[in-house]
């Protein structure tokens, strides 16, 4: 009976230990193609939230594959090789917190001081992430995640938005935030 227990506490505090290391991942993020075209996206942490840290990456199916494009190229190249995004600088003064915000996708609030990789434009054949962060107490409460391709974007229909792997309303997005809050 007592190599019962001590298994159970054992295998109690090591689940509880595992789901400690990994904040949630929560579908948090939006994305459409505004009236002039060019893609636009909502960030909105739950409830008074407030983030910390952002970034847009994108690669394309080889580089998820192999880890790596097969060739190389210079993060200034229009190459649709080239990594497209940004990304909140790990050295420097950290990002002031925001709550729920609306911006072109590639031109994001100059107080997130993000630093541009790669031509800032939707490309073809690429997988876009755009990932924040929540922290609360020294450590990262939750992630929002919104992953995309120029193809998702490009075949919403009027009043649409890209959210949680699928096309939805602006209502069913914000119906979705709530249910995940």
């Amino acid at each position: 009976m007592k190599r019962v227990v001590v298994a159970v506490v054992g295998v109690t505090a090591g689940v509880g230990l595992l789901s400690a290391c990994s904040p949630a991942r929560l579908p948090l993020a939006a994305a459409w193609l505004g009236t002039d075209g060019q893609p636009v996206a909502l960030v909105k942490p739950c409830g008074h939230d407030r983030a910390g840290d952002i970034d847009l990456g994108s690669w394309t199916e080889e580089e998820s594959v192999d880890g790596a494009s097969e060739t190389p190229e210079s993060p200034d190249s229009d190459s649709p090789d080239s990594d497209t995004g940004w990304r909140t600088p790990l050295i420097g003064p950290p990002v002031e917190p925001f709550g729920t915000t609306t911006f072109p996708l590639f031109e994001p609030p100059r107080s997130w001081r993000t630093e541009a990789t790669g031509p800032q434009k939707l490309a073809p054949g690429r997988t876009y992430s755009l990932t924040f962060k929540v922290f609360h107490g020294g450590g990262v409460q939750y992630t929002g995640d919104l992953y995309f391709t120029a193809k998702d974007l490009t075949s919403l229909h009027s009043g649409q938005v890209w959210a949680d792997d699928r096309a939805m309303s602006r209502d069913d997005f914000d119906d979705l935030v709530a249910d995940k809050c």
